[in-house]
């Protein structure tokens, strides 16, 4: 399992990218060096309480959102998961998780 840095890393690359933000204007935001921040999203480093309580205001979204990776396992165990959750289905459900996969890619 991956640290908890690593996870928190990869969750503030993933909330800063779906903000089309890169690392350097995400730095300046937040007045910190953007190789902190790079060391942060990779999970060598972490941060400071308020450091994070400015990233959470940047994205206007609770600080506990920010700890919310979850969706971030291994692709096995997201598999698992799944089946785990569709074996427990309805068949009225299972046909909605098909038409929403299909969706995706297509």
């Amino acid at each position: 399992m991956d640290s908890i840095k690593k996870r928190f890393g990869a969750r503030i690359k993933e909330v800063r990218e779906k903000h089309n933000l890169n690392q350097e204007q995400l730095a300046e935001l937040i007045c910190m060096e953007s190789r902190h921040l790079s060391r942060i999203e990779t999970g060598k480093s972490f941060t400071t309480l308020e450091n994070i309580e400015k990233i959470a205001n940047v994205f206007q979204m609770d600080v506990s959102s920010l700890f919310s990776f979850a969706h971030k396992k291994e692709k096995q165990d997201l598999l698992n998961e799944i089946n785990s959750y569709l074996s427990n289905a309805s068949q009225k459900q299972i046909e909605l998780v098909y038409k929403i996969v299909l969706d995706i890619f297509n």
